[in-house]
């Protein structure tokens, strides 16, 4: 698939308070398991199933097989979206039967919702996406059959006030063509998490996954207007305090968040010094704003 939404590689998770983006995730990993990067941990199932290949998911439906995925972050109230690019694998023919397991949707605890799964074709096409707000079967199913091997974008809403999911195909607004859900009983689910799964299924498919974004509003994207200059050092860090500079004097606003998106540390600075002595060993998220400008690095504590 194309990368085309992100300039990070690996996860990145962001304060609320700096823009509309909750986290996201281009999986530039090893091939190997998601399960271990970037936050990504098994929360059913057994592990090893779902894999990074070629820097996307690839989600193989298999018999007897089952692995779920998942990457946790901190409530947000309202709508919430998710957004990621997919293409299904050419089987061998047409999805069919009756059983078409999801493989993508939020979560709080062991509470789903916003699944979506791939279905059969309503017409002549190769297949079909459904979408289900507060079941396991899909609500609704997308109007027009979709093709093997083609990569499309997928936005899915969930108002957690009203549980209800809404799902468009490559929009570019809000008001683009879109399905809706069944309004099941209020409130939905507050989630705190957004998960993969691989299970198995009638045809057992393989749906490949990129580009995924996390956020509260439709218009989902990583470009940012970011800080001229921006420097972070030594990273990784084993010192007491880490370096910030950019092409600017003026002060800088600093978060840094742990990989479940809890803020560890917020600053202003004059002094292009931050003091980290506080944290623990590992993988952290900074987050600068300077003069409307901002910029998001990975900071690894050894």
């Amino acid at each position: 698939m194309k990368k085309i939404y992100f300039l990070f590689s690996a996860l990145f998770i962001t304060s609320l308070s700096f823009g509309q983006i909750i986290a996201s995730d281009d999986f530039t990993y090893a091939n190997g398991n998601l399960v271990g990067n970037g936050g990504w941990a098994n929360h059913s199932g057994t592990g090893s199933f779902i894999q990074v290949a070629s820097g996307e998911v690839v989600l193989t439906h298999g018999s007897g097989s089952r692995e779920d995925a998942s990457i946790s972050f901190a409530a947000v109230p309202g709508i919430i979206y998710y957004k990621f690019d997919f293409s299904v694998d050419n089987p061998g023919g047409g999805i069919t039967g009756t059983d078409f397991e999801y493989f993508a949707h939020f979560m709080q605890g062991t509470n789903f919702s916003a699944r979506l799964d791939i279905v059969a074709p309503t017409g002549g096409g190769d297949f079909s996406v459904g979408i289900a707000s507060d079941e396991s079967t899909a609500d609704a199913v997308w109007g027009t059959d979709l093709t093997f091997g083609i990569t499309y974008q997928v936005t899915v809403a969930y108002n957690q006030d009203t549980n209800q999911a809404q799902l468009w195909i490559d929009a570019s607004v809000p008001g683009d063509t879109s399905i809706l859900g069944e309004d099941r009983a209020d409130p939905g689910d507050s989630v705190t998490a957004f998960a993969l799964r691989q299970s198995t299924s009638s045809t057992n498919e393989t749906v490949r996954v990129d580009n995924l974004i996390i956020g509260t509003s439709f218009g989902l994207s990583t470009k940012e207007n970011q800080i001229d200059g921006f420097d972070l050092y030594p990273n990784p860090s084993s010192e007491a305090f880490v370096n910030i500079s950019s092409d600017k004097h003026s002060p800088m606003k600093v978060s840094v968040f742990d990989i479940l998106g809890k803020q560890v540390i917020q600053r202003t600075i004059t002094n292009n010094r931050i003091n980290i002595s506080n944290l623990n060993t590992g993988v952290y998220i900074l987050r600068a704003e300077q003069d409307n400008a901002f910029t998001t690095r990975k900071l690894i504590i050894n």
